[in-house]
């Protein structure tokens, strides 16, 4: 937990150096006029899969999927888009956000909190409107050779 901690502290720096978090970045990746924060983002998804299986090789971390539920996902899906349009950051570019004092961050905290309080406390009145429950879909074998395999892919 330490390692990770350290590495995002130092990929945050690095984002941060390269003014990752600017509204105008964000808002181009978005309309595909710029691939600079998929490119980061990427690298960054590479180098945390690997620490992960390392983690969850050695018993460190768990695997749990939860249902997908096609109508909640495509609505949250949504939700979640509209909030990077509104405010121009995602949930890591918010952090940093907050971390330079920018007001509009903490705003979407806010949100963001109060979101997920009251989806928790509506979730079982609106889980038959959710669609089908397909079950837990998975891509991560059980088998830890295969599991390798997919990493290093």
């Amino acid at each position: 937990m330490i390692v990770a901690l350290i590495c995002g502290i130092i990929f945050s720096l690095i984002a941060q150096a390269v003014r990752l978090n600017t509204f105008d970045k964000i808002i181009a990746t978005a309309l595909l006029r710029s691939t600079e924060v998929i490119q980061i983002l990427l690298f960054a998804i590479a180098v945390s899969s690997v620490a992960f299986f390392a983690e969850y090789l050695f018993g460190g971390a768990v695997v749990e999927v939860k249902p997908f539920y096609l109508v909640g996902i495509v609505l949250g899906g949504i939700l979640f888009g509209a909030g990077i349009a509104f405010l121009g950051y995602c949930p890591g570019t918010m952090t940093m956000a907050l971390a330079e004092g920018k007001i509009d961050a903490i705003f979407g905290y806010a949100g963001g909190i109060l979101a997920g309080l009251l989806f928790t406390v509506v979730y079982p009145s609106i889980l038959p409107a959710l669609g089908p429950n397909f079950g837990a879909i998975n891509l991560y074998p059980k088998n830890n050779v295969a599991a390798a395999i997919l990493v290093v892919a």
